[in-house]
């Protein structure tokens, strides 16, 4: 009959000290991780959005244009040096995810967010607004006009991320 060797001190396994260690290592390592993920989700939709933009503004601007020329293809004609949107109203476009916009947006649709429209899927919202401009002595009175893209177009309006484009029209 052949008999084992008593263990040696190197193969008796893991002390209860070594197991607790190795599981608060884990406990702060885990969520550490995890935050870094969904930090970089987070940037990879502002990137896009950032990117989006460049599609996006200039379609909003010549919608702006086009309001002024009596020809606005989604808003109503403004007159040069007019205020827009009128009060209690929302001036916005959607666009999908490659920066392609797809229509008007209703104020309740604007404020309680919206996943599709004319049947396409929405990524993206556009806000345009112009407000009077202040007294400047000696300068031309231009109005300050702001175009807000904000993402994701399905969540809500307050919990939306937005970017401000600023300039200045007539």
């Amino acid at each position: 009959m052949k008999i084992d060797p008593p263990a040696s001190p190197k193969n008796r396994g893991v002390s209860l000290i070594e197991a607790v260690i190795a599981m608060g290592v884990l406990a702060v390592a885990i969520p550490v991780v995890f935050g870094a993920l969904a930090k970089s989700g987070s940037s990879g939709s502002d990137s896009e959005a950032e990117t989006r933009s460049t599609w996006i503004v200039p379609v909003c601007v010549n919608e702006i244009r086009a309001s002024r020329d009596a020809k606005p293809e989604f808003f109503t004609t403004t007159l040069v040096k007019q205020t827009f949107p009128p009060s209690g109203d929302v001036w916005a476009l959607a666009f999908s995810r490659d920066g392609k916009v797809i229509g008007k947006v209703s104020k309740n649709q604007y404020d309680a967010g919206l996943k599709q429209l004319n049947g396409q899927e929405v990524r993206y919202v556009a806000t345009l607004s112009a407000v009077a401009p202040t007294a400047v002595t000696g300068a031309v009175p231009m109005l300050t006009s702001k175009i807000s893209l904000e993402y994701p177009s399905a969540v809500p309006v307050a919990k939306r991320q937005k970017l401000d484009f600023y300039s200045r029209i007539l």
